[in-house]
């Protein structure tokens, strides 16, 4: 097979909620098999060699091990629209980059026979869909909430259980419990623009929320989903100062440490670059 690495119709970017909202895209979870079946490219025959390894040192097992995962992606893609794409993203992210990543890394050999790889396929796909059903029913939650209030109090107090709540539970389904910055900022960044805030400005403002302070591979505390609820939801109402204190402005009734040695933003004693 020849290398395309690169070719840009070959990456979704999945950052809109248009692109992976189920009540857009039909889906048979029945027929996923057959449909699987029906798409795939010929399995490329691993050495057995390389299939006792997660990266085996065969270059050419692992180029065709890409190729064709990337030919099955597309044929998903094609058939079923760009949500597909993500047929193969767990819940973990890259050690390196911060990016999503896949349970079934497109380099790492395939399985020992074509039977058995396309039902996996076909599992992976099944199982990619029912967390976005899942994640479209929670959003259906506060969706409603978000339009039915005026006062713009309540409205941050919608936003900050919303977002509290997903980050919560996305976290919990995190294989990695210090992995989960990619997967929240990609289901926030999805929520507030399901809510109607522009896909550019949901990045932005998810982003922002997040900040530096998570680059690294930390645990989420319940003080950083708190954090991180209150801030965002601020911003998203158009209230980012809100008068509430930040360092040196005073807010001596709030701890000056959360759990886990975290400093909090609102803390008097110790300055926070990122505050």
């Amino acid at each position: 097979m020849a290398t395309d690495n690169l070719s840009p119709q070959r990456w979704y970017s999945l950052a809109g909620w248009a692109d992976v909202d189920p009540a857009r895209h039909s889906f048979d979870p029945a027929g996923a098999p057959a449909i699987v079946r029906s798409l795939a490219p010929p399995v490329p025959a691993v050495p057995l060699a390389a299939q006792d390894a997660a990266w085996p040192d065969d270059h050419a097992a692992r180029e065709d091990a890409f190729q064709w995962n990337m030919a099955m992606t597309d044929a998903l893609v094609g058939h079923y629209g760009a949500w597909a794409y993500g047929w193969h993203w767990s819940l973990g992210v890259d050690d390196y980059v911060g990016e999503l990543v896949g349970r079934w890394d497109f380099w790492a050999p395939i399985s020992t026979s074509p039977a058995e790889t396309l039902l996996l396929v076909a599992d992976a796909l099944v199982e990619w869909r029912r967390w976005l059903e899942n994640l479209a029913e929670r959003f259906d939650r506060f969706l409603p909430r978000l339009q039915g209030v005026a006062e713009q109090g309540e409205i941050v107090a919608v936003w900050e259980t919303a977002i509290a709540h997903l980050m919560t539970t996305t976290v919990a389904r995190v294989e990695d419990e210090d992995g989960w910055q990619a997967w929240c900022a990609r289901v926030l960044t999805w929520f507030l623009n399901a809510a109607g805030v522009p896909e550019q400005r949901s990045a932005a403002l998810v982003n922002r929320a997040l900040g530096a302070r998570f680059d690294g591979w930390v645990r989420l505390s319940v003080a950083d989903v708190a954090d991180v609820a209150e801030r965002l939801a601020r911003e998203v109402a158009g209230l980012a100062s809100g008068g509430i204190p930040r360092a040196g402005q005073g807010g001596d009734d709030w701890p000056d440490t959360w759990p886990d040695g975290w400093p909090s933003w609102r803390a008097t004693n110790l300055p926070r670059v990122h505050s």
